[in-house]
């Protein structure tokens, strides 16, 4: 479908990783296959997430996160001194009940020391494959700074105001070369400020405040050519069809919606994300992309439902900067992918598409 820079059919970024991916992925932590053998895997299987993006008419390509362990590995894998563990983190499922899973957890333990860009070669290799628009996904610094810090650890090298600095350089100086290597759209993914919407909610190290004000440090002021968008995806936990915040967006909506990014990508898929009425508080101008799209249940939506929704969102905020995509990834971590087939993620992807040609036509 051919659009504009709206991109009006969107999708979070990450994909349910093929079994063989996976597989390689396993016999590498065993000591059974080499790190030129996963790549060339991991290329194989960009390839096909590719196509089946292209052949499904979404609006935007993305390698998948198919080269990430999960939405962190980034930075985890581009920068000594951080190191993990795995802590038991309460996950609720469709039903609202919770289960006990263990989750990876990552502590910066000493001086960030970069081995490398944090998307080292993921354009340059996407661009073999297609000439459409890319977007790279990027974990936002507040969020690194809010759960990779641990008291009495973190602070034995950097202090709170030197962590949140270095954090910011490291996201805009990635942002500036992505823009640099022609790619469209840069979104941030956050599932800390999710954690404001209840008094449930797991927090981390980091007031609100504090978190807004370090992405606005990491956006403030990047040149965009034009067709160039940062989108801020605000994740509600995702992992095996479960999450792990809800409440409605209103106790953040005013300064949250202030943070000088070009889209804002917000969980609507069912009940717990509450109603559009926060959309209000979006500056006109800015972009919000609906999830409106289950990432986590296999059954397919409506298109006549999905319409019925735009247009009841689009009494908060102009329809002409509403566009759609699924709520989430569908799988932020790659052994932990939501609870469907890849067919029924292609059929996701393409109600997405169809819908929102059905909704906004063809831009040129």
């Amino acid at each position: 479908m051919a659009n504009s820079s709206k991109f009006r059919a969107d999708h979070v970024g990450s994909l349910l990783r093929p079994p063989r991916l996976l597989e390689a992925r396993r016999r590498l932590g065993a000591g059974m296959m080499f790190e030129d053998e996963l790549r060339e895997v991991e290329d194989e299987s960009i390839a096909e997430a590719v196509k089946l993006q292209l052949d499904a008419g979404i609006d935007i390509v993305t390698d998948g996160e198919f080269r990430r362990l999960d939405f962190r590995s980034a930075i985890v894998d581009a920068f000594e001194g951080i190191e993990m563990k795995v802590v038991e983190m309460p996950w609720k499922d469709e039903q609202g009940e919770t289960h006990m899973l263990p989750s990876r957890q990552f502590t910066i333990v000493g001086t960030l020391q970069q081995k490398r860009r944090l998307t080292e070669g993921d354009v340059a290799f996407l661009r073999t494959l297609t000439k459409a628009p890319l977007k790279v996904t990027l974990i936002a610094p507040s969020f690194l700074f809010s759960r990779f810090w641990e008291n009495g650890v973190t602070d034995q090298v950097y202090s709170r105001d030197e962590l949140a600095d270095e954090l910011v350089r490291i996201t805009r100086a990635e942002i500036e070369a992505l823009i640099a290597e022609g790619v469209n759209y840069v979104q941030l993914d956050n599932p800390g400020y999710a954690a404001f919407l209840s008094e449930t909610s797991r927090r981390g190290n980091a007031t609100f405040d504090e978190m807004v004000e370090i992405d606005t440090a990491a956006v403030q002021g990047i040149e965009r050519p034009r067709g160039v968008s940062i989108g801020m995806h605000v994740c509600r936990g995702n992992q095996a069809s479960m999450w792990l915040a809800e409440g409605g967006y209103e106790p953040v909506a005013e300064k949250l919606f202030q943070i000088p990014v070009d889209r804002f990508l917000l969980e609507y898929d069912d009940g717990r994300s509450g109603g559009f009425e926060p959309l209000q508080l979006v500056p006109d101008e800015k972009l919000v992309v609906l999830g409106l799209v289950s990432s986590k249940l296999a059954e397919l939506e409506s298109l006549e439902e999905l319409q019925a929704r735009i247009d009841e969102a689009a009494q908060y905020h102009p329809v002409d900067n509403l566009a759609l995509s699924p709520q989430c990834g569908f799988a932020s971590i790659s052994d932990g992918g939501n609870h469907m087939t890849q067919e029924q993620e292609f059929k996701k992807l393409q109600l997405v598409s169809d819908t929102a040609l059905a909704t906004w036509g063809i831009e040129l």
